[in-house]
């Protein structure tokens, strides 16, 4: 058990209307929301988004990026030359203290540039750790932009070197073409990869179709960014359906009949070998009036594991596997004061079967209150080298209370049946001031150590800011 006081702060300078310095010492991220606990049955890393408000400020210059859209499109291939995440947090999202740093940006109508550097803390099992990151982006007119970034990361390990550059381009109002080209190095056993894309993407009231084009090499390191995949080839068109027209029954319910196809296919880079392949049929959308929608997936797919992996701990050993999952979304009216959301997956499994749900019950009977609880639910059958039938359940609890917009207390509370480790936070914060807050914040988080020890960290945090 170990208690510590630790001080820090932060100055922002906006030295003109363009030109804005933030500066930071010891730094916290009390306001920060912290990450909620995911039990993943993929074989691939869960993409959790920044919520420290210090990366979030230009976070839209620092990264030009390849990912799903919000409405799935695009595939789910994702390369991000540079992801904040990679600084102040480890693989697990348990902090890294913060010795200093600083950020400039400059913004115009024509150009964006800015750059970034952070001194990471040594601790335990990381070095103390440099990090640069650098951007340029020119505008094309209201059309377009090119630009370029550079990160460097660098301990008494390794440096690693990346550079990108990437473009947009809106051929016209329907037609859009994006592009990126990505290459990285080491110099600790002189490694070097590249990565790639490239995406067009036709859209109208009625139509959205797209083909997105991938690539990452087998020694492609991003350092300081992020790719769900490596060693591959990924090729993800798909296409949605809108339709509005007179022959929608029951019109005074329903919207819009948005059905579509999206495909993905991952050949591995080395050797050329189809390893994944996956047709997410999406027959039945319904949009509804009041806000609500429902839909139906169902999705072949075709894995070949180049080497085993364990989903909660079930080990899934090489080898060529085909299976097949139907999955159902749904939301009731999210205006209303009692609503439901979420999704239910189903069918075959490698060479067993799950059945996953993913369900939240939201309670808001007036704009200054909010009550919700999930329920992620896992249930395993005869799935893995063992044949193994297993039950995993992810309970959350959450809850909003603002007495007006400037004060407001949030919490919520987790529990994993896999480890049975509770998360909770509970984080006051009142802006007292135009732009100047105080917040109040205590965080409980259980994880496991390398060494199996189970470890609990607990934090009460007061921060000011004027």
């Amino acid at each position: 058990e170990q208690n510590k006081i630790v001080t820090g702060g932060e100055i922002k300078w906006a030295i003109n209307p363009n030109n804005i310095l933030d500066l930071t010492f010891n730094t916290d991220f009390a306001q920060a929301d912290v990450d909620r606990q995911v039990n993943n049955v993929t074989r691939f890393s869960v993409f959790f988004p920044e919520r420290r408000q210090f990366f979030l400020e230009n976070a839209s210059l620092f990264s030009p990026a390849v990912g799903p859209a919000e409405d799935m499109s695009g595939g789910s291939m994702r390369i991000q030359p540079f992801f904040s995440r990679r600084i102040g947090l480890d693989d697990n999202g348990n902090p890294i203290p913060l010795d200093a740093g600083g950020r400039f940006v400059h913004r115009s109508a024509k150009r964006n540039f800015g750059a970034m550097a952070m001194r990471q803390r040594e601790n335990a099992s990381t070095p103390a750790t440099n990090f640069f990151v650098g951007r340029f982006q020119e505008n094309l007119g209201r059309q377009g932009r090119i630009g370029g970034l550079m990160t460097v990361k660098n301990n008494a390990n390794n440096t690693n070197w990346l550079g990108a550059v990437d473009g947009f381009f809106r051929l016209s109002e329907s037609h859009s073409i994006s592009t990126m080209l990505v290459g990285s190095s080491n110099n600790k056993g002189g490694k070097s990869g590249m990565a790639g894309s490239a995406q067009y993407v036709y859209t109208n009231n009625q139509w959205k179709i797209w083909w997105t084009q991938t690539f990452v090499t087998k020694d492609f390191d991003p350092g300081m960014g992020f790719v769900s995949r490596s060693d591959v080839i990924g090729t993800t068109p798909g296409i949605f359906w809108y339709y509005r027209g007179n022959k929608l029954p029951m019109r005074k319910w329903i919207r819009a009949f948005e059905p579509g196809v999206m495909t993905e296919f991952y050949h591995q880079a080395s050797t050329g070998k189809l390893i994944e392949r996956q047709i997410n049929i999406n027959p039945i959308w319904f949009n509804f009036q009041n806000g609500g929608f429902i839909g139906y997936l169902i999705n072949p797919t075709f894995q070949r594991l180049t080497e085993p992996f364990a989903p909660l701990g079930i080990r899934i050993g090489q080898g060529a596997y085909h299976y097949l999952q139907h999955q159902i979304y749904m939301s009731t009216d999210p205006s209303r004061v009692l609503g439901l959301n979420g999704n239910i997956q189903f069918g075959s499994y490698f060479n067993g079967r799950l059945n996953s749900s993913n369900l939240t019950l939201r309670f808001s009977p007036s704009p200054h209150l909010s009550i919700s609880g999930t329920i992620n639910r896992n249930y395993f059958k005869e799935v893995g080298d063992s044949s193994e039938t297993k039950k995993a359940d992810l309970w959350s609890i959450s809850g909003r209370f603002a007495l007006n917009p400037r004060v407001q207390l949030i919490a919520f509370y987790q529990k994993n049946s896999i480890n049975e480790q509770a998360n909770y936070n509970v984080r006051l914060s009142w802006e007292y001031q135009p732009l100047s807050f105080i917040y109040l914040v205590y965080n409980s988080r259980a994880f496991q150590l390398p060494t199996q020890k189970r470890q609990t960290d607990d934090h009460v945090i007061l921060k000011v800011s004027y």
